[in-house]
């Protein structure tokens, strides 16, 4: 059984269907990159997986249950982890509060010192950076604050939502390697957004390209960088 399923999707805003028709699988493991130009429905089919958007058809599951009609609140506690591209830390707490904050599901006092050890492994700089208000962090150590957040709840799914942009190319890199290290030590299950298509794709295990919001190709990383007709025609002026 997938993780994520999606079937026959038409999603959007109002009464306006930007997702039409998309059909996905998620497996436990995967790590899938979901690329494509600015505008393709890429962030809307994110927000649609945790209720934000309204479902005109289809149906969305994970871990074996229907999320269609959920609300976000109830989404968010299903181990369905997510890390936008803005707003995505409390500026005025210091970075552990932010991270006790990722942690409040779990309710096992050990436990949750476990995971927080563990994230502030991870990322070190975390951990001395611990008694520093969130908003004093750079953009790099924002976003891994964000991510660490995230895994404080020990999600099965973590979708990041273009987690580099705006972060100078050696710090995107450093976050590229710390999303690599979550998926091989931790064994999340991942779905990332991203426009450094070719660095997105080789990450992953799997990739999904969109158009006016349609899954135009999927395949392995492989196939989507070795095919030039599908990044002539599907990927336009994206890095690849």
């Amino acid at each position: 059984m997938a993780l994520l399923e999606i079937r026959d999707l038409f999603a959007g805003y109002g009464k306006m269907a930007i997702i039409q028709g998309l059909s996905l699988s998620v497996d436990s493991g995967d790590f899938v990159a979901l690329v494509g130009p600015n505008g393709s429905g890429k962030s809307t089919l994110i927000k649609t997986i945790l209720g934000l958007t309204t479902i005109f058809e289809g149906k969305v599951s994970f871990d074996g249950v229907d999320i269609t009609a959920g609300k976000p609140e109830k989404i968010a506690n299903m181990k369905l982890g997510y890390v936008p591209q803005i707003s995505n830390v409390f500026t005025d707490m210091t970075v552990k509060e932010n991270l006790e904050m990722g942690g409040t599901t779990i309710r096992d006092r050990e436990r949750r010192r476990a995971v927080f050890n563990r994230v502030t492994n991870l990322f070190p700089i975390l951990d001395s950076r611990e008694r520093q208000r969130a908003g004093l962090l750079s953009g790099g150590e924002r976003q891994m604050l964000a991510v660490g957040r995230a895994l404080m709840a020990e999600p099965k799914l973590l979708i990041l939502d273009e987690p580099t942009a705006a972060l100078a190319p050696i710090v995107a890199e450093q976050l590229f390697q710390k999303l690599a290290e979550i998926q091989s030590q931790m064994g999340v299950t991942m779905v990332l957004v991203e426009q450094n298509a070719r660095k997105a794709l080789s990450l992953a295990s799997k990739g999904v390209v969109l158009i006016q919001g349609k899954k135009a190709f999927e395949g392995t990383p492989d196939e989507i960088m070795k095919d030039t007709e599908i990044i002539r025609m599907f990927l336009g002026e994206l890095t690849i």
